[in-house]
């Protein structure tokens, strides 16, 4: 083919050809961080739902296992200060690096230390590292997304958790009746934790490779001090919308198993099968609705959904209304979550995106924090009227109707603040 008159002599075949692609999401970072992603939720999954039950083991009494279960958040809440600066000035891929080895260390940790003392130990430890890795894998997923197609990519993303959530459960009780059966109780416990320091190995693996963008010390500087790293003030609103959407969304793990109990259902657990089955089907789909008409048009219907998840967990007579609840929450979160985390980012440029991440999580995690504690509240309140637990369901509409007030109140001011962002870059 010959060369235009128009095309400069010293541009490549294959420069040419990059400008004339079309993007894709599809480039070794983002493969390598969304494996170490899977690998990394999966640990979490088998583990989260067994720290209360080894605590009692271990001999803890009914508040210090309440301060146990809590203190990873409350850790992670704390660290935020420390953790959003470190991903915009250190180098990501060993900030990762050191962030797999460090959650290694913490699950060995758990099926090594046999007493309370050392238990918290590997709790705040395993906080600290939750600080950092969240917004981490979520920054350097953002960066190596076009800019056009960030909230597909986002939702393509939340797969990565999705999908072990589908399944960790089943793998942990299978890995852990295993391990009572071979070396009895304590057996079972250590058998999970040891599994869950394979799959952190796992998650280091592909860290080795993958390729963060890499500011220049003029960019950094151009950032401002560090303490400015800490909270991105245009990222506040949405960050709230996402504190609000996750005090609901905890009280699943937390309150789903006494619910049941109190209304008699069985088969409880196929609850998070359905809901994670959602949101691998949803989270894609809203990806790129987010891309077309922008994350707040996205998160409006989705917290409608939710809502109506709550009242049917409320009025639920029968397992199968729970089920349906649990498809409509899968729908809802898959769509919710990717639209407003993207919101989040977008409010920033490039530059300071990893300070928008944090952002992000220090409301997940005070949201993650708040509504077990919130609930308790309301569950005392009702207790002995046999429907505690599903009035403190329909109490979880009160978050979601105040993120959509709060969504509607800011959606001009989130919209101006993103085009804003995009003309800059």
């Amino acid at each position: 083919m010959e060369r235009s008159e128009s095309m400069p002599i010293n541009v490549t075949r294959e420069e040419e050809n990059k400008e004339n692609s079309v993007p894709t999401i599809w480039n070794r970072t983002f493969v390598c961080v969304m494996i170490s992603q899977v690998c990394l939720a999966m640990s979490q999954a088998i583990t989260s739902p067994l720290v209360s039950s080894y605590a009692a083991f271990l001999g803890a009494g009914a508040v210090l296992i309440g301060v146990l279960t809590g203190l990873y958040f409350g850790v992670a809440v704390a660290m935020r200060p420390v953790a959003g600066p470190a991903v915009v000035f250190l180098d990501k891929k060993m900030l990762l690096i050191s962030a797999n080895v460090l959650g290694i260390l913490v699950n060995f940790f758990y099926g090594t230390f046999n007493s309370i003392p050392l238990f918290v130990v590997a709790r705040v430890l395993h906080g600290i590292q939750f600080s950092i890795i969240g917004s981490l894998v979520v920054t350097i997923a953002g960066d190596s997304l076009p800019k056009e197609k960030l909230g597909s990519g986002l939702g393509i993303f939340g797969v990565s958790t999705a999908v072990p959530t589908a399944i960790g459960a089943t793998v942990g009780l299978a890995i852990r009746t295993w391990g009572n059966s071979r070396f009895g109780m304590v057996g079972g416990y250590k058998a999970i934790f040891y599994a869950a320091t394979i799959f952190m190995v796992f998650s280091l693996i592909p860290s080795f490779f993958v390729e963060p963008v890499k500011r220049s010390k003029e960019e950094l500087a151009a950032g401002g001090p560090w303490y400015k790293s800490i909270i991105a003030l245009p990222a506040v609103p949405p960050s709230i919308c996402n504190m609000l959407l996750a005090m609901s969304s905890a009280l699943f793990s937390a309150y789903l198993v006494p619910y049941a109990a109190e209304k008699g259902f069985s088969g409880i657990s196929l609850f998070f099968t359905f809901y994670a089955a959602a949101m691998i089907i949803s989270r894609p789909l809203f990806g790129k609705l987010v891309d077309r008409h922008g994350g707040t048009v996205v998160f409006l219907p989705c917290i409608v959904f939710l809502m109506i998840t709550f009242v049917f967990l409320w009025l639920a007579k029968s397992i199968t209304l729970v089920y349906v609840g649990a498809f409509v929450a899968g729908i809802g979160y898959g769509g919710a979550f990717p639209a407003i985390q993207a919101c989040c980012l977008q409010t920033m440029p490039p530059l300071k995106r990893g300070v928008a991440s944090n952002t992000n999580f220090l409301g997940v995690d005070l949201g993650m924090f708040m509504g077990p504690s919130l609930a308790g509240v309301v569950i005392s309140s009702y207790m002995g009227s046999g429907k505690a637990y599903s009035i403190m369901y329909l109490f979880a509409i009160i978050p979601l109707a105040l993120s959509l007030i709060l969504l509607l109140a800011f959606k001009k001011y989130i919209d101006r603040r993103i085009r804003e962002v995009s003309e800059m870059d």
